[in-house]
This record gives C-alpha cells, sequence and structure tokens, in this order.
C-alpha cells in the first residue's frame, strides 16, 4: 500500500489495532516500552524506538493516557531525529491540552499530527469495527482515512485540535454513567430477588437496552471481570472530563458521582478489572454476597 507505519503500544487495544493494519496489508512495524510485548505480538518489530521513527514516514500511538503519550512525545523529540514531513496519529483516550501541546511541538518540527482517539473497547477493536473522531488538519485526515477505515466503522472528522478528544471525553461520561446505573439497577434487583439473568432480559427490552448493555450483560451475569476497558482508563477519562467541565464552569452532577464509583473501585483494587467491576462497590454497599 505504500505506507510504512510504525506502531507504538500494544495493550488491550493496540494490539488488534495493529494487528488490522498488518492483516490489511500495510507494512508495518511496531515498537513497545517492554521488548517482550512486541516480541510476543506475532508482528514485525523494531527494537530500538529511534529506528522506528527513522524507518516510517506514519507513526500511531495508542497508550494509556496523558503522562504517557507526553512522556513517549518527549522521547522521540529527544531522539535526534528529523521528523520533518513526517506523520503522527495519537489514538490515545488524552487531556484535550495534552493533544493540543503534542501537535505544537510536532509542527513546530515540520511534523504533522492527527489527534484520534477511538470510541470502543477490545471486541470492537479486534472487529475493526470502531467508531473514530479525529482533529487536525483536513487534508492529511483525507490523505490517510485509509488507515481509520480498517480500524473503525464511523469516523468523524471534529476540526481543530483538542475537539475529538473533548468529544472523546464527553462520550466516556456516558459510558462511565450507564455501566455505574446499571450495575446499580442490577444490584438492586438482586437485593429484592430477583432472578439476575430474568432480570438483565427485562432491562435489555426496556429502559436499560443499550450497547453497554449488549456489551456486558454476560459478564455481569458472571461476574467476569477480565479486562475488555478497565476501571483505571475510565476514572482516567472522567478524571479528565471533570478537570475540563471546571475549566468551563460546566456542572456536572452525574459526572462526578459516577467518578467517584470508580474512584472506590479503584480504591477496592479493581483498577485493573473492567469496568463492569463497579458492580462490585454497589454489592458491598448494599451487603449482597
Amino acid at each position: 500500500m505504500g505506507k510504512k507505519i510504525g506502531w507504538i503500544g500494544l495493550g488491550h487495544m493496540g494490539l488488534p489495532m495493529a494487528k488490522n493494519l498488518y492483516n490489511a496489508g500495510y507494512e508495518i512495524d511496531v515498537w513497545n516500552r517492554t521488548l517482550e510485548k512486541a516480541k510476543e505480538s506475532g508482528l514485525p518489530y523494531k527494537k530500538e524506538l529511534t529506528e522506528l521513527i527513522q524507518e516510517k514516514d506514519i507513526i500511531i500511538t495508542m497508550l494509556f493516557g496523558s503522562e504517557s503519550v507526553t512522556d513517549l512525545y518527549s522521547k522521540i523529540l529527544q531522539t535526534g531525529v528529523n521528523i520533518k514531513g513526517k506523520l503522527f496519529i495519537d489514538m490515545t483516550t488524552i487531556h484535550p491540552k495534552t493533544a493540543k501541546k503534542i501537535a505544537e511541538n510536532l509542527i513546530k518540527e515540520g511534523a504533522d499530527f492527527l489527534e484520534a482517539p477511538v470510541l470502543g473497547s477490545v471486541i470492537p477493536a479486534q472487529k475493526g469495527i470502531l467508531t473514530i473522531v479525529v482533529s487536525g488538519d483536513r487534508e492529511k485526515f483525507e490523505k490517510n482515512k485509509d488507515i481509520f477505515e480498517v480500524l473503525g466503522k464511523e469516523i468523524f472528522y471534529m476540526g481543530d485540535y483538542g475537539i475529538a478528544s473533548t468529544m472523546k471525553l464527553i462520550n466516556n461520561t456516558v459510558l462511565g454513567s450507564f455501566m455505574a446505573v446499571l450495575s446499580e439497577a442490577f444490584a438492586f434487583a438482586k437485593k429484592v430477588g430477583i432472578e439476575p439473568d430474568l432480570a438483565l432480559s427485562v432491562l435489555e427490552n426496556g429502559a436499560g437496552k443499550s450497547l453497554v448493555l449488549d456489551a456486558k450483560k454476560k459478564k455481569l451475569l458472571d461476574e467476569d471481570y477480565s479486562t475488555h476497558f478497565s476501571v483505571g482508563l475510565i476514572h482516567k477519562d472522567l478524571t479528565y472530563a471533570l478537570d475540563l467541565a471546571h475549566e468551563n464552569q460546566y456542572p456536572v452532577f452525574l459526572t462526578s458521582i459516577t467518578h467517584e464509583l470508580f474512584s472506590s473501585a479503584k480504591a477496592h483494587g479493581l483498577e485493573k478489572d473492567d469496568f463492569c467491576a463497579v458492580l462490585e462497590i454497589f454489592k458491598k454497599l448494599s451487603n449482597i454476597d
């Protein structure tokens, strides 16, 4: 396909996304801070970050949050590699301020940058049906839309830097709140003696009908907290959203409560579990075995 892609970040989301590009025929090499992950990925990899940056025209990053993204892009700029004309695409959910700062630093060096966080978790990532919101230069977006079309089903161009990250955070306030209210309702039904499977079947045909319940019904029933999207990640996103809301003097009552529920989940050692593990907090609060 002619595009030489370097992929950085092989977590729950990054690995299946990188594999989709590889399977689509793109010339791709991966790099990960932990070399072992790169070796185990089954994908072509580079041992050194400098080598990846030198050889690739497009570098895509998919990490944890603002801190890890800021640290990585600082390392990239410190490699001494001439990045003029290269395109960097960050698909991590980060604070809008971080996205703007990275864009500024890269453009100053003659590189291009697209901010492209994704909506969806592991299963949509594996299937290549994520929703992707993109900010940055429209021409660069259009020229590289084929990459996004491999990774996602719905792609939205959002305009200037910071807007895509802001929209992603707004989306995740809804995601976190949905997960919390569904967990509360499920625990409520259990507490009053309604059979769990029956309760969720009614909810999925009533007010609870949603993509969240579709994705989490079996996990809630089985209390399966294997990670698709972690408590730590949703807590991070809600923290960014609250910061953004405060900056804009916008009151976020429901998001604030949801944030505290996931803070409690973290405090109970559930940070690395799937975010449906917030059910455990409602079980503890209502003394359900």
